[in-house]
């Protein structure tokens, strides 16, 4: 039967699903239901030799659980067992050990010089391949071993620690993953924005945040971009609508173009394209559309080695195919190199074929694309 006493245990067990720091809480709640004297929220990675990457604990001595950690994880009877056995959800050391047992092992002799905790009841889940996630509840000598109906009262709340555990490596991984996909984008020298349906920016990486404070053609104001061309800025916003609307047109896929600078360097690449659309129902973001801005005179757009790895191009070729993506024509890109006009046609067709592209303009989204890409 559910008492308010149970009820206040499974609500902190929610709450540190959602935040993290609050397992200290939820550890404390568990210990004093069950009649435990301490508590520990784990991560088991169950490697040959295996560690807990994360540990949380309550009324532990840190000392203890420091050389815990960096020594004794692998010679645990409990941690033992658990990598032997990740699919069972609720252990305890009685079913794997006996009291003469523990008194042979050094493991327990090392324990017993630290804390008088002498009994485990554990709850686990298997989130991802490797990985074991749970909580051990401790109770000491006096305090008397897990009994029958302890392990009844755990069962009720262990179905409720099991789907707060999933909330909360869920959050945990898409936390870690956002701040990854971040860090990646953040270290990218092309300007990466991403839009919503309504043409407003709901993501904009360093070097584009850098455009707000820019006046050379494109500036970003509030969640707008701006061109300081009306002509540019129509054809910005042709190529975003066909994007939103999903037409059948030629352009429906996005496209490319150029910015006049007023500084007088060369142009800006813009390459608009959509964002795929399977995205989950409760995204803050819903992104559309993918604007990358590249600036030709700021850093080499792509660097002959990723050009040879990605297309498997000759170092001729991709020396070609950076100045192409940079904004030249090829006349010009072939005056640069000091090749013939007929040579870098040649050229040119080969990188068609090798990129699986037609058009010169195809040709420079597959490039600045590879560019977006970590």
């Amino acid at each position: 039967m559910l008492d308010e006493r149970m009820l206040a245990v499974i609500g902190t067990l929610y709450d540190a699903a959602l935040d993290e720091t609050l397992w200290p809480r939820a550890l404390q709640a568990l210990a004093d239901y069950t009649g435990s004297q301490a508590a520990t929220f784990w991560t088991l990675d169950s490697s040959p030799q295996p560690t807990l990457p994360l540990l949380t604990i309550f009324n532990f001595d840190p000392a203890f659980m420091r050389e815990y950690l960096e020594g004794m994880v692998p010679e645990d009877p409990t941690v033992q067992y658990l990598v032997r056995h990740p699919n069972q959800p609720i252990v305890h050391d009685g079913l794997f050990i006996t009291e003469r047992e523990k008194n042979r092992l050094h493991y327990y002799d090392w324990h017993g010089r630290y804390s008088d905790t002498r009994f485990r009841m554990v709850g686990q889940t298997h989130p991802a391949g490797g990985i074991q996630a749970g909580v051990a509840l401790h109770r000491t000598r006096q305090a008397g071993r897990y009994e029958p109906q302890d392990l009844e009262r755990f069962a009720f709340l262990y179905k409720h620690l099991a789907r707060a555990l999933a909330i909360g490596f869920r959050l945990g991984s898409l936390g870690a993953l956002q701040q990854c996909t971040a860090s990646v984008l953040d270290s990218n020298p092309a300007a990466i924005l991403f839009l919503n349906s309504e043409r407003r920016i709901v993501y904009a990486n360093r070097s584009a945040e850098a455009l707000r404070t820019a006046s050379d053609g494109i500036r970003l104001l509030d969640d707008r971009i701006v061109m300081a061309r009306k002509a540019e800025q129509s054809q910005l916003d042709a190529l975003i609508g066909c994007v939103i609307q999903g037409t059948k047109s030629i352009n429906a896929r996005g496209g490319l173009m150029r910015v006049v600078r007023p500084s007088g360097k060369r142009p800006y690449a813009i390459l608009v394209t959509p964002v795929g659309g399977n995205l989950p129902a409760l995204s803050a973001l819903h992104p559309s559309v993918l604007i990358v801005i590249t600036d030709p005179d700021a850093v080499s757009l792509l660097p002959n080695d990723r050009l040879r790895s990605a297309f498997l191009l000759t170092d001729a070729e991709a020396q070609l195919a950076t100045l192409i993506a940079a904004g030249d024509d090829l006349r010009f890109a072939a005056a640069k190199l000091g090749i013939r006009y007929g040579t870098a046609r040649v050229r040119l067709a080969q990188i068609f074929q090798k990129t699986d592209t037609r058009r010169q303009g195809e040709l420079v989204r597959v490039l600045l694309a590879t560019l977006a890409m970590p």
